[in-house]
């Protein structure tokens, strides 16, 4: 790892030039919208996304894979009152390529939302929603795990944003052969000072994953892995009227790992990293982006594989690479196309400033959501 005073001088150096390489992946979001004016009312509700993901790499950590498919939901959902909204329907998610296999999945949710809090039991608003950064949470997930299930509590304030979830990913009964598994995350994005041209706010997010349970007959050695990461945020708007560049913004955060199993049977026992993010976007909403990252002995359970100190899933098996030294560049591109499609175009390459490698991916994504009112209750009766 770098001296912490070349680190403090990489900060200030990114801060004050083009001040996020992290995504911003909001318009590839799923929120379950609770509205006064939907009150009363039975509605349909369509979410559509066409995914394509080329990563070209070729190094250990993780070799080249594309994704490439179609995802729908599509749900009943009734509004009693303009704070509750009760949902059901299916998710069908089709890998293109493969003639044999379609994920159905089905979507069960209640929320309750008042004041800008919010409840959701069911299906939650779950992945690229929860607004980690990469090294903690892999951004594919919403492909390769699109829905998530169990309990979460929001708040969406003027000067605070959070997410506190407990996902509930596998249950298990009496004499099962498997591990239960879940996992607790959290999110606080607080506003120290937020006007009309500048913003700088602290998030702080960790995220917990573990494997156990007791009344399994599995011998495994229980799994408990957790993450976290604090930094700070700064965002200017650019309030000239036809100015080329109308936004710039810095993320930096600090990162830990930690295995908190009992018996340790992970690479590392801990480790850390730093992000360092810029992203410049234009009046074309046209986003150029760099960003650094740095790690020793990191790992995360559901973080970007780029980001690890061992091979992936895609790696070669075994491969360990304690430090880990990138600097990424991205080129972005998000609009709301006829007023109904969000367009989501992105290359993103990478330079391994150890090995000396240059990699990159590239991928597409159209998504559309949409609530339709189906009759009104009251007049019915």
């Amino acid at each position: 790892m770098m001296r912490i005073q070349n680190w403090v001088i990489l900060i200030f150096l990114f801060a004050g030039t083009t001040i996020s390489a992290q995504i911003n992946n909001q318009l590839l979001e799923n929120p379950i919208n609770v509205k006064d004016s939907l009150q009363q009312k039975v509605l349909l509700s369509i979410q559509s996304n066409n995914f394509f993901k080329n990563n070209e790499y070729f190094g250990k950590i993780s070799t080249g894979y594309t994704l490439m498919g179609s995802q729908l939901g599509a749900q009943f959902a009734y509004m009693p009152n303009a704070f509750v909204r009760l949902q059901a329907g299916a998710f069908f998610q089709k890998d293109f390529g493969n003639d044999t296999s379609l994920l159905v999945k089905p979507i069960l949710s209640c929320k309750i939302q008042k004041n800008g809090y919010s409840v959701i039991f069911g299906s939650l608003e779950g992945n690229i929603s929860h607004r980690l950064i990469e090294p903690l949470y892999n951004y594919e997930r919403f492909i390769s795990n699109p829905i998530e299930n169990g309990l979460q509590i929001k708040v969406d304030k003027e000067k605070l944003w959070s997410d506190t979830w407990l996902q509930w990913e596998r249950m298990q009964y009496p004499g099962s052969t498997f591990q239960e598994e879940f996992s607790v995350g959290h999110h606080t994005d607080f506003s120290i000072i937020k006007q009309k041209q500048w913003e700088l706010s602290i998030p702080l997010q960790f995220l917990v994953s573990h494997k156990g349970g007791q009344i399994d007959i599995d011998t495994t050695p229980l799994k408990t892995i957790a993450n976290a990461a604090i930094g700070f945020k700064v965002h200017f708007n650019n309030q000239r009227e036809g100015a080329f560049i109308k936004s710039l913004s810095t993320e930096n955060y600090y990162t830990l790992f930690n295995d908190l199993s009992p018996t340790k049977t992970l690479t590392f026992k801990q480790g850390s990293g730093l992000y360092i993010n810029a992203t410049a976007i234009s009046k074309y909403d046209i986003a150029a982006s760099v960003g650094y990252w740095n790690a020793s002995q990191f790992l995360a359970s559901r973080g970007g594989y780029l980001f690890q100190s061992e091979a992936s899933i895609y790696g070669t098996p075994g491969y360990v690479q304690a430090n880990r030294n990138l600097l990424f560049f991205r080129v972005l591109y998000a609009r709301k196309v006829f007023n109904v499609l969000d367009v989501n175009v992105r290359f993103e390459p990478y330079y391994d400033l150890d090995a000396a490698t240059f990699e990159y991916s590239y991928s597409v994504f159209f998504t559309y959501k949409s609530d339709f009112t189906l009759f009104n209750v009251n007049k019915r009766k």
